[in-house]
């Protein structure tokens, strides 16, 4: 009875030791997890060539990652309402940094599968820590300090879009590839001190045991998703491509998809059936009955799929058309992360001024305004500089800032706590499937721009119809990666320079448009934002959440059988 109560004290308004101390130890922890995948893309070519990899082998070095942290994040976020958001947390980070010990070493000791084994153990971590940081935010924050917590916390995430490539070609350069490693268990462990010592252990709703079906359908249904969505562009949508396997004359991508999907509806099903006969459970899908919340699901989904597209293909127009070194491009695009950063702590004195919903709704028109921008440059200015450049970048880091901090606080706003682990779960899946979805999306969306835009601007020019037909399948098959060999070979013709500036300027077209549809879908997700409820209803559904806190406070959370 004595530990039933204590858990119950905790379950609403628990006050952490020290706010700030606190705050350090939550952001850092979001550091350490969140700028793995922008550094591991940097130093992806270099861990490649040390391990001899094919492209296949090294995308799944990036790709294993993600695919086991989507997985997983519903369930674990479930699991830390239920037995602790701070023992999570703390476990999380330790399972995280072995997984970056075993990496860092695996070049020595263990090859490409202890590589790929310590990508999966720090998959296993990164989902325990994310959607755990989040409730464990707005469990022991708040009012006004919720404004700032959800501004550092949110600002710092979506910072790591400049910063962490700039980081990793920094790593790449002037150290080595396991370096990306490295740096993340002296994060994890600052974390964990501060963790341990300065927030307090929170609880939603509770219950017995664990829903083992849930969770299997979860993970089947969230991986096969993620699975579909990261293979598509290799090994094509329905047809198999050249080189792919079949499953009864398709593609695998299709049969994974699907079997995903299926996975996914029998779990929601199970999931209201067991709730609905009060038994342990993963989601609640009442949760979705309170309107900030899925609505901003809606919009993080939407968002971070037009999101992704600017950053997906800006680092291979430097390198490839502009030549820049990997670190020169990280630089570059490092102005988006800064200025993000900048306007994410901003955007907590903003909000007390005008409203969550305004900061939000300026931050996505700016966003989409400066890609219309950029569609300009790209398509009036052959090559163009890279203040040009880093003019519109700060521009769109600026909007994402003030977007990306805010869309998060108003999803939790009307979330009782009980159910804070789960929704941070959910909201962290909504934006892991997204970026999967944006990637394969635009990327498919760029390939078919190419496809327009290349072989027009080989046909103009003196080469061959054999030396065309090469040029173009290899520019687009490789995304215009080939640029620089191909730059080479036509370097001993005499008109070689006026024929690599058609390919590029067929490439930086296909940039252009490409850079038009992500600031349409931003200005889709601008739409939708205008739907959410204004200051005054805001502040209403957050009293009643806290309310809602309080009584479950006092009369203890209820248990599941």
């Amino acid at each position: 009875m004595a530990e039933k109560a204590e858990q119950n004290e905790h379950a609403s308004g628990a006050k952490p030791k020290s706010k700030w101390l606190s705050l350090i130890g939550l952001v850092v922890a979001i550091s350490a997890v969140i700028m793995d995948g922008t550094i591991m893309n940097v130093a992806l070519p270099s861990i490649m060539q040390v391990f001899n990899l094919n492209a296949s082998n090294g995308e799944w070095i990036v790709s294993i990652y993600s695919l086991i942290f989507c997985a997983l994040l519903v369930t674990s976020g479930r699991i830390a309402d239920a037995v602790g958001r701070k023992k999570m947390l703390i476990w999380g980070l330790v399972v995280f940094a072995l997984g970056s010990v075993l990496g860092a070493l695996a070049g020595k000791f263990g090859g490409y599968a202890m590589l790929m084994g310590a990508r999966v153990i720090q998959g296993v971590g990164g989902a325990m820590i994310l959607p755990t940081i989040f409730s464990t935010r707005n469990a022991i924050y708040p009012g006004g300090m919720r404004i700032v917590a959800v501004a550092l916390v949110g600002s710092r995430r979506s910072a790591r879009f400049g910063v962490g490539p700039w980081l990793g070609g920094l790593l790449v350069t002037y150290a080595n590839w396991q370096w990306v490693f490295w740096i993340e268990i002296p994060l994890a462990a600052v974390s964990a001190v501060f963790v341990v010592f300065t927030i307090p252990d929170t609880y939603g709703e509770k219950f017995r045991g664990l829903d083992v079906l849930g969770l299997i359908l979860s993970v089947v249904g969230f991986g096969g998703i993620v699975y579909g969505l990261i293979e598509g562009k290799s090994m094509g949508w329905w047809r198999p491509s050249k080189g792919s396997s079949s499953w009864a004359g398709l593609s695998p991508v299709p049969w994974t998809l699907f079997i995903g999907a299926v996975a996914l509806v029998l779990f929601l099903l199970w999931q209201a059936r067991r709730v609905g006969k009060g038994k342990s459970y993963i989601m609640d899908l009442r949760v979705f009955r309170i309107h900030t919340f899925s609505l901003s699901v809606a919009v993080q989904i939407v968002f971070r799929t037009g999101l992704i597209g600017i950053l997906f293909i800006l680092p291979q127009f430097l390198q490839n058309v502009l030549g820049m070194s990997a670190l020169q491009a990280g630089e570059i695009t490092c102005c988006t992360g800064f200025a993000s950063l900048i306007s994410g702590l901003l955007a907590a004195p903003l909000v007390k001024l005008t409203s969550t919903k305004t900061v939000i709704v300026w931050g996505m028109a700016i966003q989409a305004l400066s890609l219309v921008g950029l569609f300009f440059l790209f398509r009036i200015s052959p090559s163009p500089g890279a203040w040009a450049l880093r003019g519109w970048l700060i521009a769109y880091g600026f909007g994402l800032g003030l977007t990306s901090a805010q869309l998060s606080a108003i999803l939790m706003s009307g979330v009782p706590n009980k159910w804070g682990g789960q929704a941070s779960s959910i909201q962290s899946t909504a934006v892991q499937l997204a970026s999967s979805l944006g990637v394969g999306i635009i990327a498919s969306v760029f390939t078919a721009f190419l496809w327009a835009e290349i072989p027009a601007a080989v046909n103009s020019t003196s080469l061959s119809a054999q030396e065309r037909e090469g040029v173009t399948t290899s520019v687009i098959s490789t995304q215009g990666a080939s640029i620089p060999e191909i730059e080479k070979g036509l370097s001993k013709r005499p008109d070689g320079a006026a024929v690599d500036a058609h390919i590029k300027r067929g490439f930086e077209n296909g940039i252009a448009d490409t850079t038009l549809v992500s600031a349409g879908v931003l200005a889709a997700s601008f739409v939708m934002c205008l739907w959410f409820p204004g200051k005054k209803k805001l502040k209403e559904e957050r009293e009643e959440v806290r309310e809602e806190d309080r009584e479950e406070s006092k009369e203890g959370v209820t248990e599941r059988a």
